[in-house]
C-alpha cells in the first residue's frame, strides 16, 4: 500500500483506484482553511523536528513547515516517487529549502533511527492501514521521549448535504457502510476511521491522549475545487453503496450532482455541505 493514502479510493468492485495528484489538490484547496486550523491546533514551535508520514505531494508538509521555520525541520516520507517528485518541486517554489527533506519509504518500516522526531504527523492514512499497532509502534520508536504523535482522518458516518432530503443521505451512507462490511476490499479500507483514532492511541500506550473533531463545511458560492471534491465524494458513496440502494435512490442521488439535471444543487444559494474530520494526539 502506498503511503500516498489520500488519493486512493475503493470502487464498487472493491478495487483501489488512484485519483492522482489533481484530486488531492482539489481536495486540499477545498479544505485548506480547516486544515490550517488543525495545524495551528498542533501548537508546533519554531525549531521542532516533524515527521510527515505518508506525505503524498507535500500539502500538509507545507502547512507544517510554516510553523517550524526557520530553525525547524520537516521530513516527508512517502512510497510513491511521483508524489515525492511533485512535492519537491512544490516545496522548492515555496522556499522551504533547508527546512524540508523528502524520503521514499513505508510507514510499516520508517527509515529513521529511534528518537529522531519531536512530532510525528500521520494524516489521512489510517483508513488504509492493515496493522494499526505495527504502524503506531514504528511512530513511537522514532519519536523522542516527551514528543507527540498526531493522527488525523475523516469520519465517513457524518455527511450533510442540503437540500438533499436527510433520509436519502442517511440511506446512501448506510448503504456504503453495508457494502464495505459485507464485501470488504483487499487491502482493507475503513471509511469510519476517524471515530477510532483516540482509542488506537490509548491502546498503543500513549499518554495524555486527546481528540478534536472538526466540522468541515462548504458554503456557496462554491469554488470549482469544492464542486469537484463534493461531487466526487458523493459519487463514491453512491457507487460503493449501489447494491444496497434502490434504482430510484441511486438515480435521485446522482441527479443532485449532475450539472445537466434540473435537480442539480451545487449552484443553489441554499446549499450546505458538512463532513467530519478527527485529529487525535498523544505523548510518548
Amino acid at each position: 500500500m502506498s503511503a500516498s493514502c489520500e488519493a486512493l479510493h475503493v470502487n464498487q468492485r472493491g478495487e483501489y483506484v488512484n485519483f492522482g495528484i489533481q484530486w488531492l489538490l482539489d481536495h486540499h484547496r477545498s479544505k485548506e482553511r480547516q486544515r490550517r486550523k488543525m495545524v495551528r491546533d498542533l501548537n508546533l514551535r519554531p525549531g521542532d523536528t516533524v515527521l510527515d508520514l505518508g506525505c503524498g505531494p507535500g500539502l500538509w508538509t507545507s502547512l507544517i513547515s510554516e510553523k517550524v521555520k526557520p530553525e525547524g525541520r520537516v521530513v516527508g516520507v512517502d512510497s510513491d516517487p511521483e508524489f515525492l517528485e511533485y512535492a519537491s518541486r512544490r516545496l522548492s517554489q515555496e522556499r522551504f529549502e533547508g527546512i524540508v527533506d523528502l524520503h521514499e519509504g513505508d510507514f510499516y518500516s520508517v527509515p529513521f533511527e529511534d528518537n529522531s522526531f519531536d512530532v510525528v504527523f500521520f494524516g489521512n492514512c489510517f483508513a488504509y492501514v492493515t496493522d494499526h499497532q505495527k504502524v503506531l509502534d514504528e511512530q513511537i520508536r522514532v519519536t523522542r521521549k516527551g514528543g507527540r504523535i498526531a493522527v488525523k482522518d475523516f469520519e465517513g458516518s457524518v455527511l450533510v448535504i442540503h437540500p438533499i432530503p436527510p433520509s436519502l443521505t442517511l440511506n446512501v451512507v448506510t448503504a456504503a457502510a453495508k457494502a464495505l462490511q459485507n464485501n470488504p476490499p483487499e487491502p482493507p479500507f475503513d471509511n469510519f476511521s476517524g471515530q477510532k483514532l483516540r482509542g488506537l492511541l490509548v491502546k498503543a500506550g500513549l499518554r495524555n491522549v486527546s481528540a478534536t473533531s472538526y466540522a468541515v463545511h462548504m458554503l456557496p458560492p462554491l469554488t470549482p475545487e469544492a464542486k469537484q471534491y463534493i461531487s466526487g465524494n458523493a459519487a463514491w458513496y453512491a457507487d460503493i453503496g449501489k447494491p444496497y440502494l434502490s434504482d430510484t435512490e441511486f438515480e435521485q442521488w446522482r441527479a443532485y450532482f449532475d450539472v445537466d439535471s434540473p435537480s442539480y444543487i451545487l449552484d443553489s444559494e441554499e446549499f450546505y455541505f458538512c463532513m467530519l474530520e478527527v485529529l487525535a494526539t498523544g505523548y510518548v
